[in-house]
């Protein structure tokens, strides 16, 4: 992975940082505070769901813009063998 797309994953995750967190406690920590750890299995889907989708999100989300960005840099770009 080249190191710009490092960098954006990067800081996308220091961006959602704080969303994250408060995602992570309505949809796991408030659950269990109820009980919902009872349910099981479920529950354990249900966690495994919530905890590996939005960090595969973000990477994917951030590869496209970096993606989108270096299309649109070579866009800009004269291109060396075009006639005059």
């Amino acid at each position: 992975m080249k190191p710009a797309v490092q960098l954006t994953i990067g800081h996308a995750f220091r961006r959602m940082a704080l969303p994250l967190a408060w995602y992570y406690a309505v949809t796991l920590v408030l659950p269990l505070a109820n009980s919902a750890g009872q349910a099981g299995a479920v529950f354990v889907r249900h966690a495994l769901v919530v905890l590996v989708v939005p960090p595969f999100l973000i990477v994917v989300a951030s590869g496209a813009r970096e993606m989108t960005r270096a299309l649109s840099e070579l866009g800009q770009r004269p291109f060396r063998g075009t006639p005059r």
